[in-house]
């Protein structure tokens, strides 16, 4: 795992595919899959401002590793906002995405965030555990902030189902 780099953008919308396929499979509780990928001026933008992390493969040096997965944070009423986290199907279960969530928690601590959100379905038996397992817990809607309400409403807009999304939190302790 490592900041990404520029040239690094161009293999995302792929990633980001081929993990969404495991929601289009026949078992899924899902069944809502989207075309629409991150936008390239958002990553770009992320690079940027180091709110943008890549997993990449153990195959010759890190630099020349595959991209196998990504993570996107942003900042959203004062915290930290697991935006995006996508990883390659042929990697999915392998700890690849529990690195990426870690990455942006942080960077949610260095960066001096109270919480690092994010916005799931509470139904698929892959997500909420894990983000569960890793210290996240279900924020009650009273709870949202605007901009929380914000990024739920983008979603709906985006084509996900808003009643079988929960939005989750990780509280992180005051720093000394």
């Amino acid at each position: 795992m490592r900041a990404a780099r520029a040239g690094d953008l161009g293999a995302l919308a792929g990633v980001e595919r081929d993990g969404d396929r495991r929601f289009a499979d026949g078992g899924s509780p899902v069944g809502v899959v989207t075309e629409k990928t991150v936008p390239m001026v958002v990553l770009e933008a992320a690079r940027q401002e180091g709110r943008l992390w890549v997993a990449v493969s153990a195959r010759g040096e890190e630099a020349h590793g595959d991209i196998v997965g990504f993570a996107l944070a942003e900042i959203i009423d004062g915290r930290g906002h697991l935006t995006q986290v996508s990883v390659r199907r042929a990697y999915q279960g392998t700890g690849v995405g529990r690195v990426l969530v870690e990455a942006v928690i942080g960077w949610a601590r260095r960066t001096r965030r109270e919480a690092v959100t994010l916005c799931t379905f509470a139904d698929v038996p892959w997500n909420r555990p894990l983000y569960e397992h890793l210290g996240f817990a279900v924020l009650p809607e009273e709870s949202w902030t605007p901009g929380i309400r914000a990024a739920v409403a983008e979603e709906g807009r985006r084509g996900l189902p808003a009643g079988r999304r929960v939005v989750m939190l990780h509280p992180l302790p005051a720093a000394d």
